[in-house]
């Protein structure tokens, strides 16, 4: 097998999973790291997150699993790392609160949570008044059952840490080099030599491919291929509404709902608004390595702001200062590929966000440069190798999106 120091790693991709990559690779001790991304800065499905980190893996009602709990630790202590040493990502540490607004389902998500073995500490359910008192007044106790507080949650602005990561690889010497699609991975004898791009040819025995939806075309150049799912995700920004900058973030599997602050208004979303990409193209959705704009999702979105301000009322009327649209990519066993490919010497996969990068993002990071350096891995890593999977078990999306069959992005597909 190939080292890091056998020559350049190239990592493909500059979101906020292929920039915690090279930041590691380079705190790992590479030589060398070269950063491509098909787009200009900022411009991928990064900055269309909502901020949250938590340890979501800790919860039987999620499909992350209890091995996903590590890189949730890891990305809770690295963001607060970025913060104590001055980096501005708006970072807040107010928690989490998962919302019931009926009693069974309060009694579904604090067994689910306060069940888990790795529960957080201090993690507690609430009645109805305490969920009001926690919210700081944004949520009306009379149409809410309770919740359950995850204390351990914090909170950032995507765009930020995004951005804070590149300016830290610019420091280290990183060459980034923006506006440059790849075109094909190049292997030779089962191994990886380099990166066809539309620039010309980069050499690289280490290639990471950590592109979000573009990772199955890259794959596909080798021959392979992982089951993904890629959908169209629709986040909102209103006018502020006089929320405390102390509000925790929220999610309601009720409502289908997130929400969180965010300077003193509603940064909000759901798998209302979420739709598969595959779908949205064929009624004439275009969009190149930008960000798409739907406006089918933006209207499905309207469509529900009155409804979840019955529980959040002072949503009620905002006008929305922000739309954002991005396209997280769904596994069909809800856990992430972090790896090498099989059988392709020096060929390394990021993959499968499931609308979880912020918050695995440095963990997924800080996990593959171990792997390719060859330092001790922080966490086991067999949980999240790409073989676990067989694809051809999936021949096609309608396939896939069977074998996610009770999760929520399912749920929402089949409503649509």
């Amino acid at each position: 097998m190939t080292s890091a120091s056998d020559g350049p790693i190239c990592v493909v991709g500059a979101g906020i999973t292929g920039a915690a990559a090279a930041f590691h690779l380079v705190e790992a001790g590479a030589r060398e790291v070269v950063v491509v991304d098909a787009a200009e800065p900022l411009a991928g499905t990064t900055p269309a997150g909502a901020g949250f980190v938590a340890r979501f893996g800790a919860d039987h009602n999620r499909r992350l699993g209890g091995c996903t709990v590590a890189l949730q630790d890891y990305g809770l202590a690295f963001y607060r790392r970025l913060h104590d040493e001055g980096a501005d990502v708006e970072f807040a540490h107010n928690g989490n609160v998962v919302l019931a607004l009926t009693e069974t389902e309060l009694d579904r998500l604090s067994g689910g949570i306060l069940e888990h073995p790795q529960v957080g500490e201090g993690t507690r359910r609430l009645d109805a008044d305490a969920v009001a008192e926690v919210m700081l007044g944004a949520v009306d106790p009379t149409a809410v059952a309770g919740g359950v507080l995850m204390p351990e949650a914090i909170q950032l602005t995507t765009s930020l840490a995004q951005r804070e990561l590149l300016d830290r690889l610019h420091a280290a010497g990183v060459d980034v080099r923006w506006n440059t699609p790849v075109t094909q991975v190049k292997v030779v004898d089962s191994s990886v030599v380099g990166i066809e791009t539309v620039d010309g040819t980069i050499d690289a025995p280490n290639v990471v491919i950590a592109a979000g939806a573009w990772n199955a075309a890259l794959l596909a150049s080798v021959d392979r291929r992982l089951p993904l799912v890629p959908m169209v995700a629709t986040r909102f920004v209103s006018e502020p509404a006089g929320l405390s900058p102390q509000t925790p973030t929220v999610q309601c599997p009720e409502l289908h709902l997130w929400l969180r602050e965010l300077h003193g208004g509603f940064s909000w979303g759901g798998s209302f608004a979420y739709r598969l990409v595959s779908a949205l193209r064929a009624e004439g959705l275009e969009f190149g390595y930008e960000r798409p704009v739907s406006q089918t999702l933006i209207d499905a979105q309207l469509a529900e702001q009155e409804t979840i301000a019955e529980v959040f009322p002072a949503l009620s009327g905002l006008s929305t200062v922000e739309m954002i649209q991005g396209v997280p990519v769904y596994t069909v066993d809800g856990g992430l590929y972090i790896g090498d490919v099989p059988e392709v010497d020096g060929l390394w996969v990021l993959a499968g966000d499931s609308e979880s990068g912020i918050t695995h993002g440095p963990g997924m990071g800080k996990l593959i440069s171990q792997l390719i350096v060859g330092d001790e891995p922080f966490t086991d890593p067999a949980p999240f190798r790409l073989d676990r999977v067989d694809p051809t078990a999936y021949p096609d999306e309608a396939a896939m999106v069977a074998a996610m069959a009770g999760d929520r992005i399912a749920d929402a597909v089949n409503r649509a």
